[in-house]
């Protein structure tokens, strides 16, 4: 008989999922949690099965109707739209239907949750109310290994891109990197590009169009410059050194263990002026 008797409800965005299921893979309380993930991380969380042991993991994908990258009512953009009911009520019929006696139902984070408990008239619990890693980590009694800081640096890799648009790494910051990289070290700067079918790793400017293909850039990379998104999680998931841009005033919420404990994070404007980490 499983023992298995809590849900973590896998609704969000992409780096919500690789932090959360980083962490309950090296849980020793793992095996009490079934994981209830929306369909459309399956892409995200089979190329991750590559690089991280997820076997130990009780996954049950699940369509919610999710189409963006999570949940519509966790967003302010997507909030109010036709879209945004067709999940919430497929989500209300799924815990109704599948009911969690004697288990609690757990969501990654309490943003927009208490609506979400409202709308479905479902108990769910919020792991995390401010700072993802240190709150995910407490939760799961789980401690992630900080990637290295003092290994050698020949590949460096810049990701610009980010979900939210005010994110993504300004081309003068990504020229600025450039001009202090030596000419004996390799630099590549990886842009998604969903039509991309010329996946070259040769080039100086290289496109990516898959959750497999950036993986690889990060695991064949030394050191990665990234925005505050998706690819610096799994460039912590794959113990990858690297650093944090992000516009000014932006929240440190999701900052990595490795970007504080090395300091590697500024806001765009006062890059620049710090010392240079690599």
């Amino acid at each position: 008989m499983s023992t298995r008797t809590h849900r973590l409800f896998l609704l969000r965005a992409y780096g919500d999922a690789t932090i959360a299921l980083h962490f309950l893979a090296n849980s020793p309380e793992k095996n009490n949690y079934t994981i209830i993930a929306s369909e459309h991380l399956k892409p995200l969380i089979k190329s991750l099965g590559r690089y991280i042991d997820l076997s130990s993991l009780q996954i049950q994908f699940v369509n919610f109707g999710i189409t963006k990258s999570q949940l519509n009512l966790f967003t302010n953009r997507h909030l109010i739209s036709s879209n945004t009911i067709r999940q919430v009520t497929k989500l209300k019929q799924f815990v109704k239907n599948n009911p969690n006696t004697g288990g609690i139902d757990y969501l990654e984070q309490n943003n927009k949750s208490a609506l979400l408990n409202l709308l479905l008239g479902h108990p769910f619990k919020s792991i995390v109310n401010k700072q993802v890693y240190a709150e995910m980590g407490e939760f799961f009694k789980s401690t992630l290994s900080i990637p290295p800081s003092n290994g050698t640096i020949n590949k460096i890799l810049i990701v610009p891109d980010a979900r939210i648009t005010d994110r993504r790494i300004p081309e003068n910051l990504i020229h600025y990197i450039k001009t202090k990289i030596g000419s004996d070290k390799l630099l590549q700067v990886a842009y998604f590009d969903k039509a991309n079918n010329h996946f070259n790793k040769q080039n100086e400017l290289v496109s990516y169009s898959s959750f497999e293909e950036l993986l690889e850039l990060i695991n064949e990379a030394d050191f990665v410059f990234g925005s505050d998104s998706l690819p610096i999680h799994l460039c912590n998931t794959l113990q990858k050194p690297h650093y944090i841009l992000y516009p000014k005033n932006g929240s440190s919420a999701f900052f990595t263990p490795f970007s504080i404990a090395n300091n590697y994070y500024a806001d765009f404007e006062k890059f620049t002026s710090l010392n240079f980490p690599i």
